[in-house]
């Protein structure tokens, strides 16, 4: 049985891109289920991609995808933090 295909929506794309960024932040491959190695470059080019979509979309969007569109990109900020390097210390 062939899963059903999502819509495709505004709200899809935010939720791939969120997933890809999730993905690149060391989760885990979807088809494997093994731990993915995490890359922060490409981490934090998902999320500037939500920013840019963010920012190109600001007059047409519902408050409903304003509002979800805000949310991902806290939640990811914060992981996105949690992946930078510590400062060494003097």
């Amino acid at each position: 049985m062939t899963p059903a295909v999502p819509e495709a929506s505004l709200t899809a794309l935010m939720q791939f891109l969120a997933e890809m960024a999730l993905l690149c932040m060391g989760g885990q491959n979807p088809m494997t289920k093994e731990p993915l190695p995490a890359n922060p470059a490409m981490a934090r080019f998902y999320v500037d991609l939500l920013n840019v979509l963010k920012e190109k979309t600001g007059g047409s969007r519902t408050e409903a995808e304003t509002a979800q569109l805000e949310e991902i990109l806290y939640q990811l900020r914060m992981r996105v933090m949690d992946l930078q390097p510590a400062a060494p210390k003097s």
